[in-house]
């Protein structure tokens, strides 16, 4: 798919009356100030657009003109595009287990100016062993505890937290982030800033007390927001509140050092 050259934004409000139509996982290409944004699955770069440059979720203030960000869950490179334009001279590992995927946001970031951002083809873990990963090509691929998917090279976070100080550490691993952020422990110190998206998806929902509570013992403040019920995802028990459609739900945690 091509569209006339204009804006992101403005590219999205075009797009909102039809995405819900369009057929997943099909991938395309958008024309963005004149330049080719490609994407792999139109509704998730829908959201993540409106989410990232629209809600401007992943904003944040920096005492440091080039902040050290890690991406974690990269997908087609709109965080770290977002990043260059907050921060032109941050410096940028991004992380991306699904090939085709690292692929597409190597290649935007290429197109729109941001080739010192440093892209992994890897997935963000617990070790360095390399892990099983169920790669869907939207914005849903996850690591498989069924190790059931395809294998992919995987990084210790903690291992790179413990390597220096780190200005903001994004995580979107659809999942992933209650095992790693628990193998991170005292390394998490280094961290000055973290976005995560935290997905109650299944029976682990107790597990956020968990990493809210290491949070905390690491010396972080939070704030818990852009909550969503997650009404997609099969579930066997239904909340006896008139407001709670499903007991499946995503949220994001702000967390700085207090």
């Amino acid at each position: 798919m091509a569209m006339l050259t204009q804006p992101l934004l403005e590219i999205t409000k075009q797009l909102a009356p039809s995405v819900a139509n369009w057929p997943r996982r099909q991938p395309g290409m958008l024309m963005v100030d004149g330049k080719a944004l490609r994407y792999s699955d139109l509704h998730s770069f829908y959201h993540q657009t409106r989410q990232i440059f629209g809600d401007r979720l992943y904003d944040f203030q920096s005492d440091s003109p080039a902040p050290f960000i890690l991406d974690c869950g990269a997908h087609i490179g709109l965080a770290s595009l977002y990043f260059k334009e907050r921060y032109p001279a941050a410096r940028i590992r991004a992380f991306e287990a699904d090939a085709e995927l690292a692929d597409t946001c190597k290649a935007n970031l290429s197109t729109f100016g941001a080739e010192d951002v440093v892209v992994e083809d890897a997935a963000v873990w617990t070790h360095d062993q390399g892990v099983s990963f169920d790669s869907s090509h939207d914005d849903s691929g996850h690591i498989s505890m069924a190790h059931d998917g395809t294998n992919v090279r995987s990084v210790r976070l903690r291992s790179i937290l413990e390597d220096g100080p780190v200005d903001l550490l994004k995580l979107d691993v659809e999942g992933a982030e209650f095992e790693i952020l628990k193998d991170c422990g005292e390394a998490l110190r280094n961290v000055s800033h973290m976005i995560a998206e935290v997905h109650a998806m299944d029976e682990h929902q107790s597990n956020i007390g968990e990493l809210l509570s290491q949070l905390e013992t690491q010396g972080f403040r939070y704030v818990l927001g852009d909550l969503h019920q997650a009404t997609w995802v099969p579930s066997t028990t239904t909340p006896p509140f008139r407001y709670c459609r499903t007991d499946r739900f995503i949220l994001t945690v702000f967390a700085w050092r207090a």
